[in-house]
């Protein structure tokens, strides 16, 4: 029986060779992850979508990356049953921030000797295809990530014949150089451990070690008992009527076919979204799926009131190698500040949506959040 849980991975890595991601870290890492998994495991390496894949049943690349559920009450295409969660520095940094725009500088640069570290949290049955998960995980480390990057032969010679030589001869030598090709190459890196998390319990399991042969089998599920029950601690705090979420990773939520924006946002529309979400990932992925009284929980975040709205928009776009296409990734980041009466309808959900994400684009690490309590006025 699968209950809902979520089993929350931890990947610490140590650079190799420099790694250059656009803004949208999430996305070249969760295509990197598809990547690494066809590599290994695909039998049908020809075909251009797994959903013509004759295996898709049965194939991990496919429940994980093209996941279908033709049992499925809302129609074969469900959400994918994990999500990323993205290196946070740069979102953190308001600097950062404020050059996400169309302008953009290329992306974010490890260089060898950085260490830099990214999630993956898997949902309630997602787990059986752990196994697959550690094993892509090393071909992650051959395949690379990011934008291909590297200094042509020319370039390496001129900087060494800058150092020894005088102008002249250095530039005969360019010459000759710049007639070798550049060979670009894909950022690399090694895992040092992978380690499961669980960050209501603050339990912390390694599972793999750079070196070991062993893999542990993560056994520190985020349970749904585990959720209600931090909700109840808070509750009973009565002093703390206002809750404050951050929104991490650029957050596109669609309300009657428009976007949220910063400036007009509201409660109900992103609570909607969350439930919509929690919704469909128990009942796909799980034995006990979530019950939600729709009209009475919509009813009761209208009255929900925005105190403070420090938001702010971004602008991405995210290119997936399978699609052969690029497609807006925009969205809100920064906190907003909110008050009711009562908190008791929503605390759970809240606290869940911080390992499910919510909005548009969830799987890649976008609507990632983070909540706390605050006193009110």
């Amino acid at each position: 029986m699968h209950h809902f849980t979520a089993h929350q991975l931890h990947f610490t890595c140590a650079v190799q060779t420099p790694i250059l991601l656009n803004e949208h870290q999430g996305s070249a890492i969760r295509g990197a992850l598809f990547n690494a998994l066809r590599r290994h495991f695909c039998f049908e390496k020809q075909l251009q979508d797994c959903g013509d894949c004759p295996l898709w049943t049965t194939c991990p690349i496919c429940f994980l990356v093209a996941t279908r559920n033709p049992q499925s009450e809302r129609g074969v295409e469900v959400p994918r049953p994990y999500t990323i969660e993205p290196p946070l520095h740069p979102i953190r940094n308001t600097q950062y921030v404020t050059r996400l725009t169309p302008h953009a500088s290329p992306g974010v640069r490890y260089e060898p000797g950085e260490t830099f570290s990214f999630g993956l949290t898997m949902f309630a049955r997602a787990l059986n295809l752990f196994p697959y998960v550690v094993l892509a995980s090393q071909e992650l480390e051959r395949g690379g990530l990011g934008k291909r990057v590297g200094e042509s032969a020319s370039q390496q010679i001129s900087k060494s014949a800058n150092q020894q030589i005088g102008k002249s001869a250095n530039q005969q030598i360019g010459k000759s150089a710049n007639r070798q090709s550049p060979i670009p190459r894909r950022g690399t890196f090694v895992i040092r451990e992978i380690a499961a998390v669980n960050p209501l319990t603050g339990g912390r399991q390694p599972v793999l070690r750079a070196g070991d042969k062993m893999v542990q089998v993560p056994d520190i599920p985020i349970t749904h008992q585990q959720i209600c029950e931090w909700a109840n601690q808070q509750i009973s705090e009565s002093a703390k009527q206002q809750v404050v979420i951050q929104f991490l990773t650029p957050t596109r939520i669609t309300e009657e076919k428009r976007l949220l924006k910063p400036q007009n946002f509201q409660f109900r529309p992103f609570f909607q979204r969350l439930l919509e979400r929690l919704e469909a990932l128990s009942r796909d992925f799980s034995d006990t799926p979530q019950q939600f009284d729709f009209p009475a929980l919509l009813a009761a975040a209208e009255k929900v009131r925005v105190m403070k709205n420090n938001l702010c928009w971004v602008e991405l776009r995210s290119y997936s190698t399978r699609q052969q296409r690029s497609t807006p990734t925009s969205g809100f980041v920064g906190e907003v500040t909110l008050e009711c009466a009562d908190w008791t309808p929503f605390l759970p959900w809240l606290a869940w949506g911080q390992f499910t994400h919510v909005g548009k684009d969830a799987v890649k690490g976008d609507g990632w959040y983070e909540m706390r309590m605050a006193n009110g006025e």
